[in-house]
């Protein structure tokens, strides 16, 4: 993760605030990356890499909910496979 951190954004690899929840430009990302490479989204982050952090409280609904709207194929199709950490 730090080696992520210490660089600029790049075609693989994405920060996003996403403090109090997950923004839509997310998945707008999560379509690019899967019709490229793949890479990195990395929540918490603001532009330039300097952490801020994500809501304690809401993290593992987060993370529930970003997988269910994945998988989801009236949402995303086809569905994707994804590392969730």
């Amino acid at each position: 993760m730090k080696e992520l951190l210490g660089k600029d954004e790049k075609i693989t690899v994405e920060y996003k605030a996403c403090q109090n929840g997950i923004h839509d430009d997310v998945y707008e990302t999560v379509c690019s990356f899967s019709n490229r490479y793949g890479g990195y989204i990395i929540m918490g982050v603001e532009d330039g890499g300097k952490p801020i952090g994500i809501n304690k409280k809401l993290i593992k609904d987060m993370k529930k909910n970003f997988v269910n709207q994945l998988n989801n194929p009236a949402k995303m199709s086809p569905t994707l496979y994804l590392s969730i950490c």
